[in-house]
């Protein structure tokens, strides 16, 4: 008996020029790594390349933001952990404007919550504050208050909910068997104590900005941005506040400072050898003793962080918390004239055009691209999306396709998250495509 053989006809002349049209826009990289790869991708010509980018980024616009968050990675090999909420508060005294960029790590539960719980937090705690106030305007040092503490509290309570499940007393925790440890997940069919405790080993950075109805003050925290024209035309930019990483000296030096006599506390530019930021809500088990590692999460079926990573680093803590839960928070009087303020995740200076650069050369760039499109009548394209182009290649096309197209199994690059508000002379934008 012979096996079943398939039969095909040879292809026609038409047919084989067809497959070779099909694969031709098809080229290799090295991702601008010499000697790795090489990889596979499709050079788009115009304007698939531009339809490709929108598609991915999925671009949004209010009356005065601009947001976007972009991962060209198949979400089948890695999810974007960035999220972003844009929202406008009405009030009795007028509309305040809230945005916020979430950068999450280890895994999205932590980026999940936060960005779905802090801005009700925020908003509840500004509208009773406006209530005692009489719904006059309230002091700014008030309004800082406001967003320093919400933010605290919310990552007390990702840690009190934990906390919760075990006994706070250490000598009965370490006291508890393994056995018992797992039972307490396994047996909650609500799922409650694996997102409690998956919140703790995620973690996520924030940056975010409050203007108030009249646009005469913007808070921001942590990090940001902030472009003026001056009555010249010109355009400055300032980079609110510094990094808050384990490789930025000022960082590292007050970390360090809180920790004597622990060398590891920054190792190779990361909290503990292992976080690269040095602020953040949720990382809660660099926040917390060390049982609570090598007996409960240890325990935890998790595949976010190996077990041997976590062993390691409850070796190194011995005075917790090391990674900090309070963020900088800036207020600014703005002018009547026009202003902008960029808000992004960490993907954005470390993109192609712009990885290796200092701060202020990127404060600069993104400023005068920026401030261009402002000042064109009117712009031609939603601003976060100019710039989010601009740091994957600009108009090299070539760049562009291999970023968005590459065929990798593992991501190329990190997520990337921006949003962009801005106050023209009207206090309104002229017009978004």
């Amino acid at each position: 008996m012979y096996p079943n053989v398939v039969s095909l006809a040879e292809a026609s002349s038409s047919e084989h020029l067809l497959a070779l049209a099909e694969v031709e826009n098809f080229l290799s990289t090295d991702m601008g790594h010499p000697g790795e790869g090489p990889w596979t991708f499709r050079a788009l010509p115009e304007p698939f390349l531009t339809t490709e980018l929108n598609r991915l980024a999925r671009p949004q616009s209010n009356r005065k933001v601009d947001s976007l968050t972009f991962q060209p990675c198949s979400p089948h090999v890695y999810q974007n952990q960035d999220r972003f909420v844009v929202e406008e508060w009405n009030f009795p005294g007028g509309t305040w404007q809230f945005n916020s960029v979430f950068d999450g790590h280890v895994n999205h539960y932590t980026v999940d919550y936060v960005a779905e719980t802090l801005p009700k937090h925020i908003k509840r705690n500004l509208a009773a504050a406006l209530r005692e106030s009489g719904n006059r305007q309230i002091p700014p040092t008030r309004v800082s208050q406001i967003l320093r503490d919400s933010i605290v509290q919310l990552d007390e309570s990702i840690s009190s909910n934990f906390l919760d499940l075990f006994p706070r007393d250490l000598r009965r925790l370490s006291q508890i068997s393994d056995e018992q440890v797992q039972n307490i997940f396994q047996r909650d069919s609500t799922g409650r104590s694996n997102r409690a405790a998956a919140r703790c080993l995620g973690g996520t950075t924030l940056v975010l900005s409050l203007t108030d109805p009249h646009e005469k003050n913007v808070w921001v925290a942590n990090l940001g941005v902030l472009g003026l024209r001056h009555h010249s035309g010109a355009w400055t930019g300032t980079l609110v506040n510094h990094l808050h990483a384990g490789h930025d000296h000022r960082e590292a030096q007050r970390i360090r400072a809180e920790h004597p006599r622990e060398p590891d506390s920054v190792k190779h530019g990361r909290v503990l050898g292992f976080l690269e930021p040095t602020r953040a809500i949720g990382d809660i088990w660099l926040k917390i003793p060390s049982l609570y590692t090598s007996r409960v999460f240890l325990n935890l079926d998790q595949d976010w962080i190996s077990q041997g990573t976590l062993r390691q680093c409850a070796s190194r803590i011995s005075t917790p918390p090391y990674v900090s839960s309070v963020p900088d928070i800036y207020h600014r009087d703005l002018p009547s004239r026009p202003w902008f303020l960029i808000l992004c995740s960490d993907g954005l200076p470390s993109a192609e055009t712009y990885n290796g650069m200092d701060p202020s050369t990127t404060t600069r760039i993104w400023t005068d691209l920026v401030g261009r499109i402002i000042d064109s009548q009117p712009p031609a394209v939603n601003v976060a999306l100019s710039l989010l182009r601009a740091a994957i290649g600009g108009q090299d096309e070539h760049k562009v396709s291999r970023n968005l197209t590459v065929e990798m199994e593992e991501r190329w690059m990190d997520d990337v998250s921006i949003s962009i508000q801005r106050f023209t002379a009207t206090g309104h934008r002229i017009l978004v495509q």
